[in-house]
């Protein structure tokens, strides 16, 4: 079971619907070609509030792990596989992830995403982000991941909430001030659908 993340940016002097186009009829196609592969959500950053690159990409396996790299391997090597998304993209990097919690895919909704160093155990994380849910019962904490060793960009740990509202940012955008344990440090950002940022 495992999370694999791709970050991406689009290239330069690509219009952004022919992104948009490009980008959404590939993922759609890729996730209809092959049910193994869950995608749980394909993330724009809106408002310019986060970090660089603008767009991640959210894959779930939940029946396999490193293999299923072994998988995508063959399909990519014996269909000549050459993504139409290169066109229009660049993919920055990728990482794998434990899954920490079991998630959930959204779509249509305004989403926080904090970006953490990961200091305790995986069950540490895990209890500390359950308790914060407590605290915050009108978002949906969707995604819960922590990098596998160092197979994936810094700070190493993810965490992905739904919001009713910007204005509910007031209520979460400080909560890791000041945490040093389990998770310490990092960054935050917000996101929507890929179609629907601001840019």
């Amino acid at each position: 079971m495992m999370f694999y993340v791709e970050y991406i940016s689009r290239r330069p002097g690509v219009e952004l619907a022919e992104f948009h186009q490009t980008f959404l009829q590939v993922q759609a196609g890729w996730e209809s070609g092959y049910s193994e592969d869950q995608l749980l959500v394909n993330a724009a950053r809106t408002w310019r509030l986060g970090p660089e690159p603008e767009y991640f990409t959210v894959w779930y396996s939940p029946n396999a792990s490193f293999d299923r790299i072994d998988e995508w391997e063959r399909i990519f090597r014996a269909r000549g596989y050459e993504s139409q998304i290169r066109q229009v993209a660049r993919m920055d990097f990728a990482g794998c992830y434990d899954v920490l919690r079991p998630p959930a895919r959204v779509t249509g909704g305004i989403y926080y995403v904090e970006m953490f160093g990961t200091v305790g155990t995986n069950e540490a994380i895990r209890h500390f982000y359950e308790q914060r849910t407590h605290n915050h019962q009108q978002f949906q904490l969707a995604l819960l991941m922590r990098r596998i060793g160092r197979l994936g960009p810094d700070p190493g740990g993810l965490a992905l909430w739904t919001l009713p509202n910007y204005a509910a940012l007031e209520e979460i955008a400080a909560d890791l001030d000041g945490v040093t344990d389990p998770v310490a440090g990092g960054t935050a950002g917000v996101y929507v659908d890929v179609g629907r940022e601001i840019l």
